[in-house]
């Protein structure tokens, strides 16, 4: 039997890397590369209450089957008024192409309930007869979107990021390799 070797604290060992650089793992990299590429800007709308960007929900479900070949969308207990939102959580499944298994994320939507113009937000008696129509699915689908954000950049979630905030996967890898090479 062999012993497993101690890693020092703070650096990765050679062989953990060489372990982790197999082909296999080679395609989920590139495979991550796609999921890490920024969206096209033609797919990015402007959010004009907010004033952040966002990818419509339609957009999102045809990445999500183009990249994913197949997703599962389940709702996490009963659309939620919280305050004067509608607010709906969902579990984002897909069949990751390369892992061969099903991959969840959860997501949170909330939406504001639209009220009569001049009245206060919490009053229900205001209500538009149609706002929970309305509402209640473009919940559903932020939550999904939110989801779907953590799947990737393709996804939008770098959109409204500062500079620096966000780092590239490939950078990561690198920065790995490097510290071997350091501490060898």
């Amino acid at each position: 039997m062999t012993a497993i070797k101690p890693i020092k604290s703070n650096a990765v060992s050679t062989e953990v890397v060489q372990a982790v650089d197999s082909v296999q793992t080679v395609v989920l990299h590139q495979f991550n590369n796609v999921l890490d590429r920024e969206p096209s800007k033609t797919w990015v709308r402007k959010n004009s209450i907010t004033n952040s960007n966002y990818i419509p929900i339609r957009i999102v479900e045809t990445l999500l089957r183009t990249i994913f070949g197949v997703y599962q969308t389940e709702m996490i207990g009963e659309p939620k008024l919280i305050g004067n939102s509608v607010t709906v959580s969902v579990q984002l499944k897909v069949y990751h192409p390369v892992l061969k298994e099903w991959v969840t994320h959860t997501g949170l939507g909330s939406v504001p309930i639209q009220v009569k113009k001049g009245a206060s937000p919490v009053d229900f008696t205001q209500i538009h007869a149609t706002a929970l129509h309305k509402n209640a699915p473009a919940a559903l689908g932020f939550a999904i979107s939110n989801a779907a954000k953590k799947f990737g950049r393709i996804f939008g979630s770098s959109l409204n990021a500062e500079p620096g905030e966000t780092i590239s996967p490939i950078n990561v890898w690198e920065n790995i390799k490097k510290e071997v090479e350091d501490n060898e």
